[in-house]
């Protein structure tokens, strides 16, 4: 990782964020922090020195079981906070977050702002709600809804913007199913009329599928 103190470009950065927003910046002094596809953010053997706005890149995040195999959860970007869970638990983490890009972030230092942001209610709102979606995604996944159908719709209906799926390497990451698999689902959905293909990598629910889901029914 790579810190700079004065880039020209952080206030951009922090304002396109907006991340004054989302907390009281006066009595803190954000860096830029660039990293390199392949380097790590978080980890269980290291002690979580930041908070991490992604600005650009992509970061996937993922547990490792007994067996060393890597147990994936999710691919997030530009406006996810890297080391949330890890600041309420002194720096310590289960999970892994790799720059599975290149990778620039506004970075906030937890030793020397901990204090501060301890006492400031509007982050502790927004850091409350971005552990809640890390608890909900966990529960999404292992919850009752078993199959990679049900997953992928409830998964288009409640999670992806405008209820369009982007990219389906990213969504078999998030359903923790092979491509093939999904690539199987998706065709099959198609072929139902419960889907439509919108573009290349991109499908949507029908607008009957999408009331209903809606209804609840």
């Amino acid at each position: 990782m790579q810190t700079i103190s004065n880039s020209p470009v952080l206030d951009t950065y922090i304002a396109d964020l907006r991340l004054h927003d989302i907390m009281n910046l006066s009595h803190i002094r954000p860096v830029l922090c660039a990293f390199h596809k392949g380097e790590l953010l978080t980890g269980p053997e290291r002690r979580q020195q930041y908070l991490f706005f992604v600005v650009s890149g992509k970061v996937q995040v993922y547990g490792v079981d007994a067996g060393g195999r890597k147990i994936p959860v999710n691919i997030v970007g530009k406006g996810a906070l890297i080391g949330d869970v890890e600041f309420c638990r002194s720096g310590r983490s289960a999970l892994i977050s790799e720059a599975v890009t290149d990778l620039k972030c506004v970075g906030i230092s937890v030793s020397r702002y901990r204090k501060t942001l301890e006492e400031d209610v509007r982050f502790l709102h927004f850091l409350l709600k971005s552990i809640s979606d890390k608890v909900y995604l966990t529960e999404t996944l292992d919850g009752p809804v078993v199959s990679v159908e049900e997953k992928l719709i409830h998964y288009l209906s409640e999670e992806c913007e405008d209820g369009v799926l982007s990219g389906v390497e990213h969504a078999a990451l998030r359903l923790r199913c092979s491509r093939r698999q999904l690539q199987r689902v998706l065709s099959s959905l198609c072929e139902e009329g419960r889907i439509v293909k919108a573009g290349k990598g991109k499908y949507r629910l029908t607008d009957d599928v999408n009331i209903h889901m809606r209804k609840g029914t």
